[in-house]
């Protein structure tokens, strides 16, 4: 059985879009601006940004206090989960990985009580079968042992195994470091990245996990 393994944030839930209605709901509780909202999502950086540098670009944009700013902190550390959704083609892209003997499998930087709190609420436990965090075994993408140690979980090998992501600099060149294909999953972005080109482009995650599925 091939292993899939699949970035969590902005892969297969909607990361971007949970920050926005976090942040639009905010300041509209404010009565601020919403006009306010871009600066607040470029703040944010696609939540690869450090979360008290996030915090602090708002509270600056802002004019908030120091108690605020310390809620928005905990707010982002907990990974606006209440305003999480899984990506639409999710559960379909899964169920069709393990219909042709796939392995999905999670494979995510992070802190673990933040990314198992994603997988949990949204329901992924039942959709994969495992996943590593970062924080959890000690190596970030793109170190490729953090791919190596995903293999040995899932209990298969890396041989043949596709890695779907939407990070040019942690998915694709940990992939490419690791010696297995990808899929860079685009949501609408061109490709600038430095690192090697994935194996193919997608612009959902049903279709990465299509050119997966066809290689075989």
């Amino acid at each position: 059985m091939p292993l899939l393994l699949l970035d969590l944030d902005n892969t297969l839930v909607d990361r971007a879009g949970a920050f926005r209605t976090w942040a639009a709901s905010y300041l509209a509780e404010r009565g601020d601006s919403p006009d306010l909202l871009e600066e607040m999502v470029v703040a944010d950086g696609d939540g690869l940004h450090h979360k008290p540098g996030v915090a602090a670009a708002i509270t600056s944009l802002l004019g908030l206090g120091q108690d605020e700013q310390d809620a928005i902190i905990t707010t982002l550390r907990a990974g606006v989960v209440e305003h999480l959704t899984l990506v639409p083609d999710a559960e379909a892209a899964l169920a069709a990985a393990r219909g042709a003997g796939w392995t999905p499998f999670i494979v995510t930087n992070g802190v673990v009580a933040q990314q198992e709190a994603k997988i949990h609420t949204l329901g992924l436990d039942r959709l994969v079968d495992g996943w590593v965090v970062s924080e959890g075994v000690g190596f970030t993408k793109p170190d490729p042992r953090i791919f190596t140690v995903a293999a040995e979980r899932a209990g298969q090998s890396l041989d043949g195994a596709w890695m779907v992501g939407d990070s040019a600099e942690a998915d694709i060149a940990g992939a490419h470091a690791a010696g297995i294909a990808s899929v860079y999953l685009s949501r609408g972005r061109a490709w600038t990245a430095s690192v090697t080109e994935p194996t193919a482009f997608a612009d959902s995650l049903g279709e990465a996990v299509r050119v997966a599925l066809a290689s075989r």
